[in-house]
């Protein structure tokens, strides 16, 4: 993958937070009590160069409220 900033080679790396064995994900859901709430998972990549963050949804479908 090219970085849109610098156009340096990006490397796919893992977003961690606070609490180790937490995952990193989207999540969407319709107004409403009994809607259930949609994620994805995310990918991390990292320009080589410049630093620059890039976060992908892997499956964006699945939380796209909108097509139903």
């Amino acid at each position: 993958m090219e970085c849109i900033k610098c156009k340096a080679n990006m490397f796919k790396a893992t977003l961690a937070g606070g609490v180790h064995g937490i995952s990193v994900y989207l999540k969407n859901k319709k107004k409403g009590l009994f809607e259930s709430e949609r994620q994805s998972t995310v990918s991390c990549f990292v320009c080589s160069q410049c630093g620059y963050v890039e976060l992908h949804a892997d499956d964006p479908q699945k939380i796209n409220i909108s097509i139903e």
